[in-house]
Order: C-alpha cells, then structure tokens, then sequence
C-alpha cells in the first residue's frame, strides 16, 4: 500500500473526513482524531467500519494509523514465527481462573456502569472499550478450553 498515514489514505480515495464519516457511520471527530492524534487504545468496532469504508483491511488501516507499531510488531514476530508456547496444565488452569475473574469484573463495570453512559460519552467510550477486553478474553479464554 503507498498511503503512510489515514489521511494520505482518505485523500487517496477522494473523501473527505465528512464524506468517510457518512460511509463509515464513524463521526468526523473521531476520524479527525484517528488523523492526528490516535488513542493509545483504538475502538476495533470504529476501525472495521472505516477499514470496510475505506475498501482495505483492518491490518493495512492500522498500519496507516499506527506505523510505528505496526513496524515494531512486525519486527517483533518475525524471529518467532515457527516457536510455539507450551503451557503446563497447571499454568492453563490458573490462567483460566485469572481470566473469569478478570472477565467477572469487567461484566459488573459494565453492568454498574451503564446507566451513566447515555448522559457522559467518555463513559460510554469507556464502557467499550470494557466491551471490547470482555470479547478478547473471551476469545482467549476459548482457546484453552
């Protein structure tokens, strides 16, 4: 891909930030903020929609918006790419636990929570990014079972 950031991107795809936000249903404030100054901690529901609008994949817009990260994780798996992690039942049994408890208290933040997330929208951000960590533990979780 020849755009090195979401902006060379969008440009390179003829939008405009509020024509992406009307295709992606993501709002323009959050594409703009994807343009210059990311979150540390991106929205995977925000970055399929626009990686679907933008007609690229969720890696290639990442990469777009994270270059740096994207090239340090690379890095980082090549020299382990063949190796595979082998756990003693021992430690697959604690990490389950540690898993269910962790997953047990995101589901009561969400659950004390949610109420407050219709009137404060950095609480409702909030509450999906809890989301999201629920859904990846739960994949994780899976995977061992």
């Amino acid at each position: 891909m020849s755009a090195k950031t979401l902006k060379d991107l969008r440009k390179a795809k003829g939008l405009t930030m509020g024509r992406l936000a009307e295709l992606s249903g993501v709002s323009a404030k959050t594409i703009s903020q994807y343009e210059k100054n990311p979150p540390a901690r991106p929205s995977r529901k925000a970055l399929s929609k626009i990686s679907e609008a933008l007609g690229v994949s969720t890696d290639e817009l990442t990469a777009c918006i994270y270059p740096s990260k994207a090239a340090g994780k690379k890095a980082e798996q090549e020299p382990y790419a063949g190796d595979v992690l082998t756990l003693e039942d021992a430690h697959v049994s604690r990490l389950v636990r540690l898993i269910d408890k962790e997953l047990e208290e995101l589901r009561f933040i969400l659950m004390d929570t949610a109420e407050l997330a219709d009137d404060h929208p950095s609480i409702a951000r909030y509450l999906a990014m809890v989301g999201e960590d629920i859904d990846l533990l739960l994949d994780i979780r899976a995977r061992f079972a």
